[in-house]
């Protein structure tokens, strides 16, 4: 199972990937990138979208591994 990952020392903060999001999985609370799981689908508009590369797609078993 794939799973969105944001990485907080890479981020800018600039709320770009909010508005890139089809299923409004992506919210900015102050500073804070919050992501809904259950709406995010892992279709990576985010990833590309994020000048900082700070979100990824990963395995999420791996990730608990």
């Amino acid at each position: 199972m794939k799973k969105l990952q944001h990485d907080r020392e890479k981020c800018l903060e600039c709320a770009g990937c909010v508005g890139l999001c089809p299923k409004m999985a992506l919210d900015m609370h102050g500073l804070d990138l919050q992501i809904d799981h259950e709406k995010c689908v892992c279709c990576g508009l985010c990833t590309r979208g994020c000048p900082a590369g700070a979100l990824s797609i990963v395995n999420a078993e791996a990730e608990n591994a």
